[in-house]
């Protein structure tokens, strides 16, 4: 490849800002933040004494989108709202509910900290492959990085542990100070054995940012992770800087997106979206026929940014989820934007998660519906340029098969850099998916 790809650096640190939330109002989809909005919707409030699994059958028989459909069962054994969500769940198409400790879900989304590894990963024949690592995590202290493979997890063969499930309970809880001694294979380098402690850190929301110099002009690119409060600064700091490199064309990489708040992705959009768009519609919640009250609509927000960008490239995978789609399926009724990749994920739905004590309920309570009425999408968004190729080179690389397509559709209108398949084939009814916070940041 001919192309030039600097890093820019951002004019500021991303900002970290803690938004206070209580536990009556606190409602998010996939995590949306409604405080403000007025009509969020709520299940009635438990009575005094009621037990975790009241608690959250009340929630399921009222807020669950499929209320309507709840199997009939026996709550008489279960003791948590986690065992009472699996007795409830309506699957399919609920592959997505899920039960999480509150103060873990509330450190990610609003604080931007977590605590484990940060890494992101695949299984990948007789490895596991990294997907990402956060920068500041103790797998990015440790100098693992996107592309790195373990082929041992404490002594134990990746091949024999097999699946996912093992895979998981190998590397352990999100716990600090428990160290896991992995087994690292990197191309050109001689296999290596590396400890990493899991501690707190602060999570990245953009991964990387760059300007990537082309015959026409230059390109920005931007990997973003998520949509969590602290996302709002560091995105807007990425684009200031392409902007100020002089780029009007940008690809936007999704590919470990695995979603977060509606309203942050509503100014993500607001901020790509033409100028016309500003103050027009976003997506629909629809929530089922009992909260139906409570159906909103989310508008694009005017941004600095709104109307500076030509055209747009989303580089997605099958783990670009839930708000990172609906982004992509906002933005389509205002600018005609290319998708290059695999399917994404497909979750059309988002939650209005509920708080008793530690525990955060996000039961699926609302669909999520573009402006033109588009929605549905279980089975994935299909792209514009079908690329499976995925030899996870470092973010920003114009070697990347995906990113290399997505620079040749912005110079020439086509999908013929490397790698473009055929059609891509929908997800098959009923395919399990990852639950709970890491099905949302593909974190470990």
């Amino acid at each position: 490849m001919a192309w030039l790809s600097r890093p820019v650096a951002p004019r500021r640190d991303a900002a970290t800002r803690f938004v206070p939330r209580s536990a009556a109002a606190a409602l998010v989809s996939g995590a949306l933040a409604l405080a403000g909005c007025g009509g969020a919707p709520a299940p009635p409030p438990a009575a005094a004494g009621d037990s975790e699994v009241d608690w959250a059958a009340t929630v399921m028989r009222t807020l669950y989108l499929y209320a309507d459909r709840l199997p009939q069962a026996d709550l008489s054994k279960a003791t948590t709202a986690a065992q009472t969500l699996e007795a409830l769940r309506v699957n399919p198409p609920d592959r997505f509910s899920y039960v999480e400790r509150r103060t873990t879900y509330e450190a990610f989304f609003d604080e931007g900290v977590a605590v484990g590894l940060g890494i992101g990963y695949r299984i990948d024949g007789d490895t596991i492959v990294l997907r990402f690592v956060q920068p500041a995590s103790p797998a990015g202290a440790a100098g693992l990085a996107r592309g790195d493979r373990i082929d041992a997890i404490d002594g134990v063969a990746v091949a024999a542990l097999a699946t996912p499930e093992r895979v998981s309970e190998a590397l352990g809880p999100p716990r600090s100070g428990l160290a896991v001694t992995l087994g690292v294979l990197r191309a050109g380098a001689a296999r290596r054995e590396t400890t990493v402690t899991k501690a707190p850190y602060t999570v990245a929301p953009v991964l990387a940012h760059a300007v990537i110099e082309q015959p026409s002009g230059p390109v920005g690119y931007v990997a973003l992770y998520t949509f969590s409060e602290p996302a709002r600064q560091a995105w807007a700091d990425a684009l200031e800087a392409v902007r100020a490199a002089g780029a009007r064309r940008l690809v936007v990489d999704l590919r470990d997106n695995g979603g977060g708040r509606l309203f942050v992705a509503a100014a993500v959009a607001a901020s790509l979206a033409p100028a016309r768009a500003a103050g027009q519609p976003f997506v629909h919640l629809r929530y089922n026929a009992r909260m139906s009250a409570s159906d909103l609509r989310i508008d694009l927000p005017a941004q600095p940014t709104t109307g500076a960008f030509d055209r747009v490239v989303w580089l997605v995978s099958d783990a670009t989820c839930s708000a990172a789609e609906s982004l992509i399926a906002g933005l389509r009724p205002v600018r005609a934007d290319a998708i290059v990749g695999t399917r994404t994920c497909g979750k059309p739905v988002g939650f209005s998660p509920q708080t008793r004590g530690d525990t955060v309920l996000s039961a699926v309570s609302f669909e999520t519906v573009a402006s033109d009425g588009s929605g549905g999408w279980f089975d994935g968004l299909a792209p514009t340029c079908a690329v499976d190729a995925e030899p996870w080179l470092p973010w920003g690389d114009p070697r990347d098969p995906r990113l290399a397509t997505a620079l040749d559709w912005l110079e020439r209108g086509t999908c013929a850099a490397p790698a473009a398949g055929g059609p891509v084939p929908k997800r098959p009814p009923g395919t399990p998916a990852a639950r709970g916070l890491a099905s949302e940041t593909g974190l470990h």
